[in-house]
């Protein structure tokens, strides 16, 4: 068992379909979440769904099911489409600290 980088092949396939939409959550677009997992988790590109197996438990200023990322919608420039996701870092690195 063991956690791959990768982006979900099937997230690919929904960008071409047009499934996914980054615009801002407030002007209609999706909402994304960031889970943690333990090692034990088996995750890579084949990964379809947001699974409980393996995620880590409520702890400090993190719950299980994820926290929610914030979009503040896309940008382009030297020709690479891009979005930044808004997070926490200080909670979820005390999020981290406090499960490791």
């Amino acid at each position: 068992m063991a956690i791959t980088q990768a982006v979900a092949n099937s997230f690919k396939k929904q960008l071409l379909e047009a499934k996914q939409n980054f615009l801002t959550s407030g002007s209609g677009g999706n909402t994304f979440k960031l889970a943690l997992y333990s090692s034990s988790a088996t995750l890579n590109s084949a990964t379809t769904v947001y699974t409980t197996t393996n995620e880590v438990g409520n702890s400090g200023s993190y719950s299980a099911g994820g926290g929610t990322l914030v979009n503040p919608g896309t940008s382009i420039s030297a020709g690479v489409a891009r979005t930044r996701f808004q997070i926490y870092l200080s909670r979820l690195q005390q999020s981290l600290q406090e499960v490791l």
